[in-house]
């Protein structure tokens, strides 16, 4: 675990799948509000008090997402003096630093699954309609907060794997959660062969 004070107002709490995983939680447990995920919170500010002097006596803003795929990384922004331009600039670094993890993670890890955010279904259609045709691959669609993600699996030919990367790239960005969690807590738009379908919705436009 590393703790980083950005200023008096800012922390930012680097936490490993490992660590994690030895105090019986998982990123699932994290994201949902329960007595434990809670508990675990308040430990972390508390850890952060004692090691760098961060004290969270006010209102607060809290943002956690997947950092690289051998850590996650929560972020806690006081209110009070903070304006809405230092909240976008504090999430678009994270942001940035994410999306640098997950160009390195692409470079070094086999692709088997993919999992692909896209802005609106717009994006998610056009996406599909470009992928080449590959019909031993699994997909499915979901909606989760306002986001549409393609769940891709099981393509075989080498080829046709850095192709659909390619794509998919283009259009979306590529997240390093596990379908799992989409189907634990995401709206399921299409469950079963969700390219081909959307292939279909673009043809019949």
């Amino acid at each position: 675990m590393r703790i980083m004070k950005i200023n008096d107002n800012t922390v930012r709490i680097f936490i490993s799948f490992t660590e994690l995983a030895d105090m019986n939680l998982s990123l699932t447990d994290f994201f949902q509000r329960t007595t434990r995920s809670e508990q675990f919170f308040w430990d972390l500010i508390a850890k952060a008090r004692d090691e760098v002097g961060f004290h969270l006596d006010q209102p607060f803003w809290i943002q956690a997402m997947v950092a690289s795929n051998d850590e996650f990384v929560v972020t806690v922004v006081k209110q009070e003096e903070q304006t809405e331009t230092d909240l976008e600039q504090i999430l678009q670094h994270t942001i940035n630093e994410r999306r640098s993890a997950l160009r390195q993670a692409n470079k070094t890890a086999p692709r088997e699954e993919w999992v692909y955010a896209f802005e609106d279904l717009e994006d998610a259609v056009d996406a599909a309609a470009a992928l080449p045709a590959a019909p031993e691959a699994v997909s499915a669609l979901y909606n989760y907060e306002g986001e549409y993600y393609i769940a891709l699996s099981k393509v075989t030919a080498a080829r046709k794997r850095k192709n659909v990367e390619t794509i998919l790239d283009e259009y979306g960005e590529a997240m390093l959660f596990a379908e799992g969690f989409l189907r634990e807590h995401a709206e399921i738009i299409i469950a079963e062969q969700a390219i081909p379908k959307l292939k279909l919705l673009r043809g019949a436009k």
